[in-house]
């Protein structure tokens, strides 16, 4: 499949009909690579104005041979062709490839690839930019939490937009347990009191998510803790944090 510059969305919360729009462009993609057998998308999205707005995101179902390498090879193109990949996540099972993308522009795709063949089994897939480190995994896996905690918000489902918003401070512990190991050189830890205790105390800083704005401020404060711990272990980890301060405002502003 060969990249083509098709769509490019401005940084902000996509348009009316982006959905629909973007479609277009996946089918058409789609048709350029022979292992693709079907394309066909689900959810709020299938019906062209049924319960879309700009906050849904865009079910998508592929029908393919090697669905692994289908969906990573699908990530590249949209990420040179639509926009840069914010963060991502993904699993996998035999016979099948979910890739979930957050593009810079705020576009959210949820992906799924199944085999054409039913006996066939699935290498495992990964997202665009996985390095094999613990600590990009966590900082992905905060940044897809944050994204998803705010969408939440946006649409008043405080229940599990607070408990997204409460697993950010869980992914930084992790985070902080990690360079902890890297530094000591040994994941045994018999006693605390060492310097990474006290990320404990910056996180008990933060506001309480139980409210729209409550939820918005403490993805906010949250956001700089990670940067910092990041720079504490892998600098090349720390990216542009706009799309997700952009889908903030946004939020507030509902």
């Amino acid at each position: 499949m060969a990249p083509m510059a098709i769509d490019k969305e401005p940084l902000g919360l996509p348009s009316p009909g982006w959905q629909h729009r973007t479609l277009t462009i996946l089918a058409d993609l789609a048709q350029s690579d022979d292992r693709i057998h079907e394309l066909r998308a689900y959810g709020s999205a299938a019906v062209e104005g049924a319960g879309t707005d700009q906050w849904s995101d865009l079910d998508v179902l592929l029908r393919a041979d090697e669905p692994a390498a289908v969906a990573d090879d699908l990530t590249q193109l949209i990420a040179s062709s639509l926009a840069p990949v914010f963060t991502s996540s993904r699993d996998d099972s035999p016979g099948r490839c979910g890739v979930r993308l957050v593009l810079r522009d705020l576009r959210r795709l949820d992906i799924t690839v199944v085999s054409s063949r039913p006996s066939s089994s699935t290498a495992s897939c990964a997202p665009i930019g996985q390095s094999g480190s613990e600590l990009a995994d966590v900082a992905r896996a905060f940044r897809f939490d944050a994204v998803l905690a705010a969408t939440r918000a946006a649409r008043a489902d405080l229940l599990i937009a607070s408990h997204l918003t409460l697993q950010l401070p869980r992914h930084l512990l992790v985070a902080a347990m990690i360079l902890r190991d890297r530094h000591a050189g040994t994941t045994h830890h018999r006693y605390g009191g060492s310097r990474w205790d006290l990320w404990t105390t910056r996180l008990s800083g933060a506001p309480d998510p139980y409210t729209r704005g409550g939820i918005t401020a403490a993805i906010r404060y949250y956001v700089p803790v990670l940067d910092e711990l990041l720079a504490e272990g892998e600098l090349e980890l720390i990216t542009d944090n706009s799309p997700l301060r952009v889908l903030l405002d946004e939020v507030d502003a509902t």
